[in-house]
C-alpha cells in the first residue's frame, strides 16, 4: 500500500496510488496514533506481545484477555443498524460510533496516544472532544442538526446520547416504515458528513460553513438512494426542498 522512508525532519510516506476519499479518514486515524511514537532508524524492527512480561505471544494470554472483556451491548437494535441503502463503509463506521470506538481526541487521550492540552475538540469551542460532544452537542457540528430538523420539518429535543438521538430521529412514534428508513439514510448521512469534516479540520486545515456541511449531507443522501432507486422519479430540487414528497411518501 505504501512505503515509509525517512525525508527531512522525520517520516515520509510513498503511497503506491492516489487514496480514496474513505481511506483519507483511515489515514488520518493512523496518524493520530503514530503521533507519540518515535520511529529509531539504527534499530531492526521486532514484534512485540504487550500482554506479557517476556513481550512473546501466548494462547493463554490472548484468550484471558478475550473472555474478561465486558459483553457488548447495543442500545441500538441490529437490525436498524444495517441497512441495505447505505455503503458498507459507513454502517461500519456508525457501528464504531456506537461503540465509542472512533479515535476522537478524548479517546485518544484515555488511550495514551496524545496528552491533556491536545483533547478539545477541533471545532474550536473548548469542550473535550468526545463522540456525543461532536456529533450532537459542539456549537459547530451541533448545530448542524437544527437545519437537518428545519429541512425535514421536524421539531425534537437533541438527547445526549448518540445512540438515544439515532433511536429518536429515525425510530420515533408517528412516522411509516418508508419515513423511518429515510430518516436512518439521513441520520447516517450527518454523521459520516461531520467525520469527514472534522477530519478536514484536524489534518488539512480546511474548515466549511455549517450550511455547506448542510448541503453535503442532502446531496450524499440523494446519492445514496439514487443509486438504489434508480426506477424512482428523483429529482434534486424536489428532493432539496421536500425529500418525503419527493420520495413519494410525503
Amino acid at each position: 500500500m505504501c512505503h515509509l522512508g525517512w525525508g527531512v525532519g522525520g517520516e515520509a510516506w510513498t503511497w503506491r496510488r492516489r487514496l480514496f476519499v474513505w481511506e483519507e479518514g483511515l489515514f488520518g486515524d493512523l496518524i493520530l496514533l503514530l503521533q507519540n511514537v518515535n520511529l529509531q532508524v539504527a534499530k531492526v524492527d521486532k514484534w512485540l506481545w504487550t500482554l506479557e512480561s517476556s513481550g512473546v505471544f501466548t494462547v493463554r494470554s490472548a484468550y484471558n484477555y478475550l473472555t474478561l472483556q465486558p459483553p457488548l451491548v447495543l442500545s441500538v437494535d441490529a437490525c436498524f443498524l444495517w441497512h441495505r441503502d447505505i455503503p458498507l463503509k459507513v454502517v461500519l463506521f456508525a457501528w464504531r460510533l456506537f461503540r465509542d470506538r472512533l479515535p476522537t481526541k478524548d479517546n485518544l487521550f484515555r488511550r495514551g496516544v496524545i496528552n491533556q492540552t491536545s483533547r478539545l475538540c477541533v471545532a474550536g469551542c473548548g469542550s473535550l472532544e468526545t463522540s456525543n460532544h461532536l456529533f450532537l452537542h459542539c456549537n459547530f457540528f451541533g448545530s448542524v442538526w437544527h437545519f437537518i430538523h428545519r429541512w425535514l420539518g421536524l421539531s425534537v429535543a437533541s438527547p445526549f446520547q448518540v445512540s438515544d438521538h439515532f433511536n429518536q430521529f429515525s425510530l420515533g412514534g408517528g412516522f411509516t416504515k418508508a419515513h423511518r428508513s429515510i430518516l436512518q439514510v439521513i441520520w447516517y448521512a450527518v454523521v459520516w458528513e461531520i467525520w469527514k469534516e472534522r477530519n478536514n479540520m484536524l489534518f488539512n486545515v480546511k474548515e466549511c460553513s455549517v450550511n455547506q456541511v448542510v448541503d453535503n449531507i442532502k446531496s450524499l443522501a440523494f446519492t445514496w438512494l439514487k443509486a438504489k432507486y434508480s426506477s424512482l422519479p428523483l429529482n434534486y430540487h424536489g428532493w432539496w426542498i421536500s425529500p418525503f414528497t419527493i420520495m413519494g411518501i410525503g
